[in-house]
């Protein structure tokens, strides 16, 4: 498993990609100076009720974070997609699986080398912002400890998204996995503030739709959990972890599913 990981992971090395790495690390120093994305929102709205918190002693999320984020989640579910269509078309995939490698464990290698691979350049960019930040004073958020381990927090997000898009891929395909992954994430972010935007109606005013949107909402998983401000001390992260991986779970199993269920010859 590990060794199907590391060859995911040696990829990497191509010289377009470790440019990319730059510029974006670039690109999030200079996004950094300005206002936290959550000190933005405008109050009375509803991204303002699902993200915001009483208390301002959190720390935010910055805006540097906040596009290393982006520019790992488009790595995780553009190259998690390809991933196993590529080897499968290449005749790869057949080739290490004649090896005394089954495919539960070249799965759950390759899911591991894509998840090392978007959490390692997420760490670039926020080595990049913390030393950006000390030594040539960029950025308007002050990273502290307790800053920085905030910052920590919207990445745990890569573990099932990286398992969703290859799953996705497994059944629709390159291509047809990256664009189902994407709508997906669309979807659950929508139904994310569903439960914010009933409790602006008076109680009985839909009746049996809290119903149907909670039985609906457990289909998607809820991605605003890993921005939201009251995520701090012991028991919320704690609960953050546990719901990461149970998530990840969830997806892994139907990875590694469809994999011994597919025909990988051709």
């Amino acid at each position: 498993m590990f060794a199907v990981a590391e060859l995911t992971l040696r990829k990497m090395r191509e010289g377009t990609l470790l440019l990319l790495i730059l510029i974006g690390a670039v690109f999030c120093i200079l996004a950094d100076s300005t206002t936290p994305p959550v000190e933005q929102v405008g109050v009375g709205t509803l991204l303002s009720y699902a993200l915001g918190s009483q208390s301002r002693a959190v720390p935010p999320i910055s805006t540097g974070t906040a596009c290393a984020m982006l520019f790992s989640v488009l790595l995780g579910v553009f190259w998690g997609a390809s991933e196993i269509p590529g080897d499968i078309s290449t005749g790869l995939a057949m080739v290490v699986l004649s090896k005394p490698v089954g495919r539960v464990r070249y799965a759950l290698g390759k899911y591991l080398g894509m998840l090392l691979a978007s959490l390692g350049v997420f760490a670039v960019f926020e080595l990049a912002l913390v030393a950006g930040h000390f030594v040539f004073g960029s950025g308007v958020t002050s990273y502290g400890p307790t800053a920085i381990a905030r910052q920590l927090m919207p990445p745990l997000m890569l573990c099932p998204l990286v398992a969703i898009a290859m799953t996705a891929s497994l059944v629709a395909g390159g291509m047809g996995g990256m664009v189902v992954t994407i709508l997906y994430m669309l979807f659950s972010v929508a139904m994310s503030f569903i439960p914010v935007t009933l409790s602006l109606f008076p109680e009985g005013t839909l009746p049996g739709l809290n119903t149907l949107a909670a039985a609906t909402r457990f289909f998607f998983p809820n991605l605003v959990y890993f921005f939201q401000e009251n995520i701090a001390g012991v028991l919320m992260v704690s609960v953050l972890l546990l719901y990461t991986v149970c998530l990840t779970t969830i997806f892994l199993v139907l990875l590694v599913w469809r994999i011994c269920c597919m025909d990988i010859s051709h």
